[in-house]
């Protein structure tokens, strides 16, 4: 009979996730993730032979599907952009609120800790921020903006949340996402 599938590799990169999201890649170690996890030592060396920044690569490419699923069911429940963008930022808040802003960005963190001294995250992010760009700027098109204004419309809004999101862990707050949300609209709305 077959040995049931370990759930071992999940709680590790989730835990890997959320602890680079709160302290950054050279302020998680690995002992914290197996602590955190729950996972016996032996897998996390088992599942990732590389070490701390094959982890920390798996840690950042969960988050692309998690923050590209977001804005697609935020997206696809929402009839105008106005609807669209404040339902991504009240996701986006409820995280901040849930984790008592502790975690902002999952891949902030990471960017400014360990950006460019390694190659495979610094690829993993980028490919983190270009998936979230092509969301955005789907998004865009499909409420009728021009596919080439889409694309840095898409850029400046993810620079916009994401630095709001920065300033929501600063304050301890999510006015700062509240305020970019209205200026966020208005270039739309400039746009269309």
């Amino acid at each position: 009979m077959p040995r049931p599938k370990s759930d071992s590799r999940d709680k590790i990169v989730d835990s890997a996730r959320k602890l680079l999201r709160r302290q950054g890649y050279h302020a998680t170690g690995l002992a914290q993730v197996i602590e955190d996890s729950g996972a016996p030592r032996g897998s996390l060396y088992f599942l990732f032979p590389g070490g701390k920044e094959e982890l920390a690569v798996a840690g950042v490419r969960e988050c692309i599907g998690e923050w590209v699923e977001l804005i697609g069911k935020a997206r696809a429940m929402s009839a105008t952009p106005e609807d669209w963008i404040s339902l991504m930022c009240k996701g986006f808040a409820e995280q901040l609120r849930d984790s008592d802003f502790t975690e902002g960005c999952p891949i902030t963190t990471v960017v400014l800790d360990s950006v460019p001294t390694s190659e495979p995250l610094t690829e993993a992010c980028r490919d983190a921020y270009s998936a979230w760009l092509s969301a955005l700027a789907e998004g865009l098109a499909s409420y009728g903006i021009e596919p080439e204004q889409a694309d840095g419309l898409a850029m400046l809004m993810l620079v916009s949340l994401e630095g709001a999101m920065v300033l929501c862990r600063a304050f301890q707050s999510t006015e700062p996402m509240e305020r970019v949300i209205p200026q966020v609209l208005a270039l739309i709305e400039h746009r269309r």
